[in-house]
């Protein structure tokens, strides 16, 4: 009976951990593709170093890099607004811990 509660509560415990997870993984996917469409929007406030016909999965790939902390990509902001965006999501990439961890077990 006892090793039957323990197998049920290390189970309960296995899907609440999973669900942590899930969510972590889906809010970087939709920091990234938020951003991507952003950066997209603001394409102007871009610019890389070989060309400058850009498309969407070059901004997916910024968001990508940023978001991942790699921060190394051959496009920068060349603009106010573009700085802006790029320094909010590095703080929301920074801050990842306080909203999986804190703001989705409220």
């Amino acid at each position: 009976m006892w090793l039957q509660i323990n197998h049920f509560m290390y189970k309960i415990i296995n899907i609440l951990y999973m669900k942590k997870v899930i969510r972590t993984v889906f809010f970087h996917f939709l920091c990234i593709i938020g951003f991507g469409i952003i950066y997209f929007y603001l394409k102007d406030d871009f610019s890389e170093k070989e060309e400058d016909n850009l498309e969407i999965i070059d901004y997916l790939l910024l968001s990508t890099t940023i978001q991942a902390g790699v921060g190394i990509s051959g496009m920068y902001p060349v603009s106010f607004y573009g700085k802006l965006t790029m320094i909010i999501q590095q703080i929301i990439m920074l801050c990842t811990h306080i909203f999986t961890i804190y703001v989705f077990n409220i």
